[in-house]
């Protein structure tokens, strides 16, 4: 009789299963002999870590809420009293269900989290006429005991969050402040206008190397075997951040190449973008295998030459339907690769 000896995923089970015509019971059943389906514990832990989440941020977007539509009628002392008893509230409550527990990391991050809401009412009821990005660097310094005394993504993702945004605007209010259209963003919201910065190169790039230092380090704690950094939360985060940050600058380039003299577009952008994008194919394919990490890069690198192909077809129905095909075809082969590459993975595993 021959033996194979070929690693058991969830992959393999349900192609052995359609070749033997299996039902789905069986299949079902199959895997979970091979311990590849989620038990009832499992979705049980994971549906806690999810309402513990929401629950947080619900927690956390009321108490701001509650500040937006009582700003008025609230005293200043009681203002300041509700905010600093929320966070020796949400501290203690994690001291108490352990910081390593569901609960526990909830009340970390939201205790994390009011102490920005305090700056922010103190710079309302005091008017310090402060930058505002010097709230976010000191938000930053304040909870950077509790990130590490905490050990979860999320808190360092927090301070990672922080860190962009005082750049961001130490940038645009010190270095070279917005003129122009720029201006304009910022009156259209918060979301609009951070896209906006984006289109200079030299803040993009500043942004995308505070981002892939942080990343590196992250690895290279996960490859010193740090038992609470083994997670892929963080690295997948800040990783789709600093992908963003040279991929939206390298689209935009190849678009607006031709037009106006003003953009503050350059090659640093796309440089960038092609290193980082061969270094993390190569890590994350051999090093590190992370498929959702390869599949966005993939993306990255299909919207890039989509991109790229778009600008030089011709703008008729011809060039449509080349543009499509083309399209059509890049998906159908990153599928293809990636397939491939999971594939071997499972046979190397």
């Amino acid at each position: 009789m021959t033996k194979f000896n070929i690693a058991a995923s969830h992959s393999n089970v349900q192609e052995l299963a359609t070749r033997l015509g299996l039902s789905e019971n069986a299949c079902a059943r199959a895997l979970q002999l091979a311990e590849l389906a989620p038990s009832r514990s499992d979705w049980l832990r994971y549906i806690n870590h999810f309402l513990a989440t929401i629950g947080a941020l619900l927690i956390v977007s009321g108490v701001a809420a509650f500040f937006a539509w009582n700003w008025a009628d609230l005293d200043y002392r009681v203002k300041f009293a509700l905010i600093q008893a929320g966070i020796l509230g949400t501290a203690l409550l994690a001291w108490r269900l352990g910081i390593d527990s569901i609960g526990g990391r909830a009340a970390l991050f939201a205790s994390a989290f009011l102490v920005g809401v305090l700056f922010a009412v103190f710079g309302q009821v005091y008017q310090t006429g402060a930058d505002p990005y010097g709230l976010f660097v000191a938000w930053s310094i304040l909870i950077l005991p509790l990130a590490i005394i905490g050990r979860q993504a999320a808190l360092w993702i927090l301070l990672q969050t922080l860190l962009v945004l005082a750049l961001i605007m130490y940038w645009t209010q010190v270095i070279d402040p917005p003129n122009g259209w720029w201006q304009l963003a910022q009156l259209l919201g918060p979301l609009v206008w951070l896209s906006s910065t984006m289109m200079d190169s030299t803040l993009a790039s500043l942004v995308f190397a505070l981002n892939a230092v942080a990343l590196i380090a992250w690895e290279y704690a996960v490859n010193r075997n740090i038992v609470w950094v083994q997670g892929r939360t963080y690295p997948r985060v800040i990783g789709f951040a600093a992908l963003s940050n040279v991929l939206i600058p390298t689209v935009m380039f190849i678009i607006v190449a031709s037009f106006g003299e003003g953009i503050k577009l350059g090659f640093l952008s796309p440089v960038l973008y092609a290193v980082a994008s061969v270094a993390a194919l190569y890590y994350y394919q051999f090093r590190r295998p992370d498929l959702l990490m390869l599949t966005m890069l993939v993306f990255g690198a299909i919207l890039v030459f989509t991109t790229l192909f778009g600008r030089h077809m011709p703008e008729d129905t011809a060039g449509i339907l080349m543009l499509a095909l083309m399209l059509i075809g890049q998906v159908a082969g990153a599928a293809y690769w990636l397939r491939k590459v999971s594939r071997r993975w499972e046979a190397e595993s």
